[in-house]
């Protein structure tokens, strides 16, 4: 029986296994041997997997004929059987054109549409090219307050292998846009979306810009899309209905870290942040962000950041950020960055800035004596630069694929201030006037590797180009943000970059496991002194979402100036991010 069996399978699979090898031959005949030197210039096949792929063949043969110009070629009868086809071609006369023309209407656009009779003049003919004219010249029309616009081919002439031919324009309705009408539960202002969507009562109607109503829509973190616009004309108006809802951008977060205190021993140090980000709060899409830290004991910092788009219905808009950091007893500084937005989409800008800052130390006693000048200094700078922002994540909150960057650069003077209450001969030694540059970048792309599996790779770095540079104007880099398994802005840099590769393992849309690995080289070049390191940190981590918001821990051990790993110095950073 087994035998029999094993017998019966063979024979199944062999009789599978011939016929998936079948070849089916084509056999294409030309009625004249000028028609056969044509068809050798094709290179045809004699044999194809299937029936089909045969069929397929020809119907691209004749498509290449056209393009070539034979436009009269025909395929006359087909013949067909279980291992063959058979099919008789007739090509005929090359045709060329030798005159292309644009009617009165649509010669107006030719411009508009690169169009130039030299370039049809003497060339085969080819009706795809000339459709794709005729193409052009709609979209040009639709794009331009003429959605029900009509292209015709007149005036066709052929003699002997000569053709020409006329391209007339019928461009019908003028149509303006009459308002654009939003249903949904979104009450974002009709200013905000006009100069976004690019869309505006009074204007020509675009039909590029209804095309992409919808993925502009998606780019918007506080709305989100009922379905798809709607666009009711009438006789010369256009009404675009839009069907939105308000969606949760708005955030609130809190995070409390753990980590050992050095002054004193077996102790813990609590350091927390405070985060206030109002997206769109009052529906012209505007930004409140407030983040306050606790970064050590006595340390404080506050940044705030107040964005608005589309000043009076233009893409432009302004962008201001301030920062307070107060560094125990030590000094206090305050920087003030304002920018000119120029807004491509939700989220892509250029922006011209000024950033003003100046630092000044709380107390200096016991300075009068000083040999040397101290790590601090009274400081004030202006720069002027620009900055370039683009992200395409497929979802903003828990991404799997899609890329950011964000590249600076500022030029302008520092001046240091001579403060009485240190030996004024210090300062001789140095120049309190110099050019100071500052360059930034902040990158990452996720690479997703399955469906619920991404990687990050990110890039960080600063670079701040001056001669007397005090620790007081530097970056401070270090803990969740920026080099996890270090003390927040503990680090401070001249010059940084920073490297993080992260997995990810996506168990629910807002919730994650993570392993992470960060590597960091920065200097720290002063005008008195010069260090050098390669920080590295790695751990785990998890984000997952509650009824009150993302709840996320991370567990992170690092290494600085070649010091071993060690589990006490391990940092522990927690807390929840609630949106509304």
């Amino acid at each position: 029986m087994l035998k029999k069996t094993i017998i019966l399978f063979i024979a199944i699979l062999s009789f599978f296994a011939g016929f998936s090898q079948e070849k089916f031959n084509l056999n294409v005949i030309t009625t004249s041997k000028d028609d056969q030197k044509v068809l050798t210039k094709f290179h045809l096949k004699k044999t194809y997997q299937t029936i089909i792929d045969a069929k397929k063949e020809l119907n691209n043969l004749l498509f290449e004929l056209y393009k070539s110009g034979y436009i009269t070629s025909t395929i006359d009868t087909i013949s067909e059987d279980t291992t063959s086809i058979s099919a008789s071609l007739f090509i005929g006369s090359r045709y060329y054109i030798t005159n292309l023309k644009l009617g009165k209407e649509a010669v107006k656009i030719a411009s508009d549409i690169n169009f130039k009779e030299k370039f049809y003049k003497n060339k085969p003919a080819n009706y795809n090219e000339i459709l794709n004219i005729a193409q052009k010249i709609l979209i040009e029309c639709e794009n331009n307050g003429y959605p029900f616009a009509d292209v015709k081919l007149d005036s066709i002439n052929i003699d002997s292998s000569k053709v020409s031919a006329i391209i007339n324009l019928k461009k019908n309705n003028k149509i303006n846009i009459d308002s654009v009408i939003v249903k949904g539960t979104s009450k974002i202002t009709k200013r905000y979306l006009n100069s976004y969507l690019s869309i505006k009562p009074g204007e020509l109607y675009n039909e590029s810009d209804i095309i992409s109503i919808s993925n502009k829509i998606n780019q918007i973190p506080f709305l989100s899309e009922i379905k798809k616009p709607e666009v009711i004309f009438t006789k010369d108006k256009a009404n675009v209905y839009l069907y939105l809802n308000k969606k949760k951008a708005s955030m609130f977060n809190g995070i409390i870290g753990v980590v050992p205190n050095d002054r004193t021993t077996g102790k813990l140090l609590i350091t927390g942040e405070l985060k206030l980000k109002l997206l769109s709060a009052f529906n012209a899409g505007e930004l409140i962000d407030f983040d306050w830290k606790s970064i050590s004991k006595g340390t404080q910092e506050l940044n705030i950041n107040f964005a608005f788009p589309y000043l009076f219905s233009t893409p432009f808009g302004i962008d201001y950020k301030f920062n307070l950091f107060k560094k125990d007893t030590s000094y206090l500084t305050l920087n003030n960055n304002i920018g000119i937005l120029y807004l491509f989409s939700a989220l892509t800008h250029i922006k011209a800035y000024a950033e003003i800052q100046s630092s000044s130390l709380i107390k200096a006693n016991g300075l009068e004596n000083a040999t040397v000048l101290p790590p601090y200094a009274d400081i004030s700078s202006t720069l002027y630069g620009i900055e370039g922002f683009h992200e395409n994540l497929n979802y903003r909150l828990n991404p799997t694929k899609g890329f950011y960057i964000k590249i600076s650069g500022a030029a302008g003077l520092k001046k240091i201030k001579r403060n009485d209450k240190i030996n004024q001969v210090l300062y001789d030694s140095i120049q309190l006037t110099t050019n100071q540059f500052k360059f930034g970048t902040d990158d990452g792309v996720f690479v997703p590797l399955a469906r619920k599996h991404t990687i990050l790779f990110s890039f960080k770095g600063g670079y701040i180009l001056n001669q007397n540079l005090f620790i007081n104007e530097l970056y401070k880099i270090g803990g969740l943000k920026t080099l996890r398994g270090f003390d927040e802005e503990s680090i401070y840099a001249s010059l940084f970059s920073i490297l993080l590769i992260e997995y990810r393992f996506l168990f629910e849309r807002n919730s994650y496991f993570n392993i992470f690995f960060n590597g960091a080289y920065y200097e720290k070049s002063m005008h008195n002194s010069f260090m050098c390191d390669s920080p590295y940190g790695f751990g785990v981590g998890v984000n997952f979402e509650t009824k009150v918001g993302i709840f996320s821990l991370n567990y992170a051990l690092g290494s600085e100036q070649g010091n071993p790993i060690l589990f006490k110095n391990s940092k522990i950073h927690f807390g929840i991010i609630s949106y509304f």
